[in-house]
């Protein structure tokens, strides 16, 4: 795990990590740097309806998002075996990224609310490595309208020249 000790915020570098996937291979946010846009998504937890109604949709929309030149990973703070079952629970074109100590929820500030509300968040991240879009939360019920949202930003991107 890649860990490097920069704020999130649009307009900078991603933080980059490297985790291991449900399948077993690791992948760094930086493998993407000049190839694609990068739509990250952190689970807030397992048992979050909303949270894999999302997941879902992104699956559903993944080669449209793809033709817009962007790739989509998941991030769960469970452990490999956790993240495995939830994987195995639904079919999905992308990978889905295991963080079992939260490092990287951590590393873009998603701690848990008053100790108690996981915030979760999404993100793109240009092909430069520059976070063009972010949205952090602990209510859940936001990510239910923001798939057609995040298809509308990524589109964009390709037909704005961004400085």
């Amino acid at each position: 795990m890649i860990l490097e000790s920069i704020e999130a915020k649009i307009g900078s570098l991603a933080p980059d990590f490297r985790l291991r996937a449900t399948n077993g291979q690791e992948i760094a946010l930086s493998d993407f740097h000049g190839k694609s846009n990068v739509i990250v998504f952190f689970i807030r937890e397992t048992s979050c309806p909303q949270c894999r109604t999302h997941v879902t949709q992104l699956g559903r929309m993944y080669e449209q998002f793809r033709e817009t030149g962007t790739e989509i990973i998941v991030i769960l703070g469970e452990n490999l075996e956790k993240s495995r079952a939830y994987a195995e629970g639904i079919d999905l074109p992308f990978p889905i990224l295991s963080d079992p100590d939260r490092a990287i929820y951590e590393l873009y500030e998603l701690e848990k609310y008053f100790l108690l509300f996981q915030r979760t968040a999404s993100l793109v991240v240009d092909k430069e490595g520059v976070v063009r879009y972010l949205k952090r939360t602990t209510v859940p019920n936001v990510w239910l309208q923001e798939t057609r949202e995040l298809f509308g930003f990524v589109d964009s991107l390709n037909s704005v020249q961004l400085v």
